[in-house]
């Protein structure tokens, strides 16, 4: 089981988002066949497996057929070069593959496996099940004939493959027979995790295909992201935000705790502690929640199973609700946001990017002196550094929801470009010099190129 950490109650985050990349960037491209849509590595080798998928695309199968069919063919069919024209097109069609990927010693896709029947992948894991002896499998979700807008198909399914080669290939196993794609898979305690439409399914892995194992309808909506920590499952609905789950392993049921009050159409999640989420959606905003301390308790408690199960709902809803810490617009919309370190040995961080290219840092901090100064400097700034468009910063950051608990490190650097008689006067108000200022604005932390700072705070 993880280490279960949680973030201190005064904590303050920077977050740096740069907006574009210079030429010191060292970056090398690798050739995909289709627009890739996930990813994952390997748990133990440096490889990376992608689900590529395009709409309204001829699979490779569909394009054969259509060419060795002489009463579809007509003269001459030369197939072009896809990488000038682009590929045959073909209205509800989705041309979609698997890719072994070697970024670090041959740069190249090692090993291509395309979908046949008009499935697209939608979601891909690697999964460790406990019944093959902790063996690592690599588990992709499909979905059959699918129609965007509205979202409708005809079937999903679960591929399963097997490891060859120290993972340099990939072996198809078996696949499952679900009624929904399966947005997102996840490993869990030895099992696999799926979210099938509004239901959390638990799976173990069988002779034939997968064999379910727990079911819940946890949502109302769509499943498409899973989070967990020990026996938690933080569960990310299409358009109402979150849902925290508890699995009780001797009642086998997976029982809704805690949820939100905003309904947030979820783009990415990530778990800061096992009490805190932090995420984004498609509106711009990023955010983070936490579960009450009581609920959490109460979830966590021996036997507690049918307590939970019939313990009073609130608003139609699961009986507890989230508590918002911050909340902040910064004018992308956050695709991905994942917990790391960038430095050995360093402090965890918040690292999420952006749909316009917006890579985005948030650093957790402990100094109540850092926050009382950067807010100080944001209240003179507002006032001093007016928008040229006579908008309200306040009103800006607060476009969708208020602001809150939030620091403008964007608006902080606009201070070095003052007149000095007003850094003289901010510098007074901070019984600071203005040197002094301008050295801790760009010192902390370290200069980035082209880097846009915020500073978020989070008080519980």
């Amino acid at each position: 089981m993880e280490t279960l950490q949680k973030i201190p109650s005064l904590t303050v985050i920077r977050i740096f988002s740069i907006e574009k990349l210079t030429d010191n960037l060292l970056q090398e491209s690798i050739p995909l066949t289709y627009t890739p849509r996930r990813f994952v590595r390997h748990p133990e080798q440096p490889y990376f497996y992608t689900i590529e998928t395009d709409n309204n695309i001829l699979s490779p199968a569909t394009k054969t057929k259509l060419l060795e069919d002489p009463a579809v063919v007509n003269g001459d069919a030369t197939v072009l070069p896809p990488e000038e024209f682009g590929y045959p097109r073909g209205r509800g069609h989705w041309a979609s593959c698997i890719s072994v990927i070697d970024p670090v010693t041959e740069k190249s896709v090692l090993q291509k496996i395309d979908l046949e029947d008009n499935e697209a992948a939608v979601s891909i894991a690697t999964v460790s099940f406990a019944s093959q002896d902790d063996e690592v499998f690599l588990v992709v979700g499909t979905g059959k004939d699918m129609v965007v807008s509205p979202r409708t198909s005809t079937a999903g399914f679960i591929h399963v493959y097997r490891f060859h080669e120290n993972g340099k290939e990939i072996e198809f196993i078996h696949k499952t027979k679900v009624e929904e794609p399966p947005m997102a898979l996840l490993g869990f305690q030895g099992r696999l995790l799926a979210g099938v439409g509004k239901d959390l399914r638990i799976y173990d892995l069988g002779m034939r295909q997968l064999l379910r194992k727990a079911q819940a309808e946890v949502v109302p909506n769509l499943i498409v992201g899973l989070q967990t920590q020990g026996s938690r499952i933080v569960v990310s609905d299409v358009q109402q935000s979150i849902f925290m789950i508890v699995y009780k392993f001797q009642e086998n049921k997976l029982i809704p705790f805690v949820d939100d009050t905003v309904a947030r159409w979820t783009s990415c999640t990530t778990m800061v502690d096992y009490e805190t989420v932090a995420g984004g959606d498609k509106f711009g905003n990023l955010w983070l929640l936490r579960c009450p301390p009581k609920a959490s308790e109460e979830a966590d408690e021996e036997g507690s199973g049918q307590h939970l199960v019939h313990e009073r709902s609130y608003l139609q809803g699961a009986p507890h609700r989230l508590n918002l810490m911050a909340h902040f617009f910064p004018q992308d919309i956050p695709m991905a946001i994942q917990k790391t370190n960038l430095v050995a040995g360093g402090r965890d961080c918040l690292l999420w990017a952006g749909l316009q290219g917006t890579l985005g840092i948030l650093i957790p901090f402990v100094s109540r002196e850092d926050v009382d100064f950067f807010q100080t400097l944001e209240q003179h700034l507002r006032s001093e550094d007016a928008p040229l468009a006579g908008r309200d910063h306040l009103i800006y950051r607060s476009y969708y929801v208020p602001v809150k608990g939030v620091i403008d490190g964007d608006l902080c650097e606009r201070y070095t470009l003052l007149p000095t008689d007003k850094k003289q006067m901010i510098a007074g108000e901070l019984d600071r010099s203005v040197r002094e200022i301008e050295r801790k604005i760009s010192v902390r932390p370290p200069p980035t190129p082209y880097a846009v700072q915020y500073y978020m705070l989070i008080n519980n």
